[in-house]
């Protein structure tokens, strides 16, 4: 109210009050371990009366995403009267935008209840279940991903996991001079880069394009890929490739491929479209993690360990 002092309070009460704050907000540690077939990572749980089954993926995000139907019948039997869908963030698969909506839920998970996003976009994102949920939601110690039936392969190597609020999991690699991102998929059949990582790449490795098929991305939307191959075996994450599949078209940013020394003198016209920011990731997929008998993820310390024959052929 105009012309009301404010009351200061001591500087001991405003910090003990703050404490308490903090304190009666902060979750407890993660415990225990969850234990999942590698091969088919599925949990299930409910909102409200609703049953879901949702796949665990290590690339996804700190949320809940569900398919059009799963959302529909979590819409048509709310867990509360303050559930509701209301407009949230847009999925940018490259150059496609799926408008999305969201909704805050309670949930249970390894007897802790929690409020978590829920997200919808529109169109399908997992096949066989309701949806995903990302690994970083999941209040255990560890995340224990295994293939009983493999061999130990003899081989790990361990990852430090950045859960980006944005992009999802990602472990930063150094490629000669600079720094791409992996991801790691249990589901997606091939591995891929974006156009800014298979630019680093080619210019670390002398790698060249040619043409390629397009690949189906998230949402099952295709997208263009090209074909980049290298004059020698590079080791991405610890895995051989040969050559790698490249989204040219999407999340380049200002990061360009080598000219080609075979085109000197081709005029290439490029079409105008809008800029996107660079993201240099590659995400592993199972052409590369069939060959893993475990994946360990440790929650606290926010470390992937993968138990693989890396160099193993394709």
């Amino acid at each position: 109210m105009m012309g009301m002092r404010p009351v200061r309070a001591g500087w001991p009460l405003v910090l003990a009050i703050m404490t308490a704050a903090a304190s009666a907000k902060k979750p407890p540690p993660p415990t225990g371990q969850l234990r999942l077939d590698m091969d088919n990572p599925v949990i299930e749980l409910r909102i409200g009366d609703v049953p879901l089954r949702l796949r665990v993926g290590l690339e996804a995000k700190r949320l809940i995403q569900l398919n059009p139907a799963a959302a529909a019948r979590l819409e048509a039997s709310p867990p509360d009267e303050r559930f509701r869908f209301e407009p949230g963030a847009d999925a940018q698969i490259g150059r496609e935008t799926l408008k999305g909506v969201e909704a805050a839920a309670p949930i249970e998970i390894n007897e802790r209840k929690m409020i978590v996003t829920v997200a919808s976009n529109g169109r399908d994102c997992c096949a066989g279940v309701d949806g995903e949920i990302g690994i970083g939601l999941l209040p255990y110690a560890t995340i224990r991903f295994a293939r009983p039936a493999m061999a130990d392969p003899g081989q790990s190597a361990d990852f430090r996991i950045d859960d980006n609020d944005e992009q999802g999991p990602q472990a930063p690699v150094r490629v000669a001079r600079s720094d791409i991102l992996v991801q790691f998929s249990l589901n997606r059949a091939d591995s891929v880069a974006t156009s800014s990582a298979g630019a680093l790449l080619a210019r670390a490795h002398g790698g060249r394009l040619s043409e390629g098929a397009p690949t189906v991305a998230a949402f099952g939307i295709e997208r263009p890929t090209a074909t980049l191959g290298f004059a020698q075996p590079v080791s991405i994450a610890g895995f051989r490739f040969d050559q790698l599949r490249v989204r040219t078209a999407d999340f380049a940013g200002n990061i360009a491929f080598p000219a080609d020394p075979a085109e000197d003198g081709d005029i290439v016209v490029q079409k105008k479209v809008e800029q996107q920011r660079a993201w240099p990731v590659v995400l592993i997929g199972r052409d590369r993690l069939d060959r893993c008998s475990e994946a360990l993820f440790d929650t606290i310390a926010k470390r992937l360990t993968l138990r693989c024959a890396f160099d193993g052929r394709p």
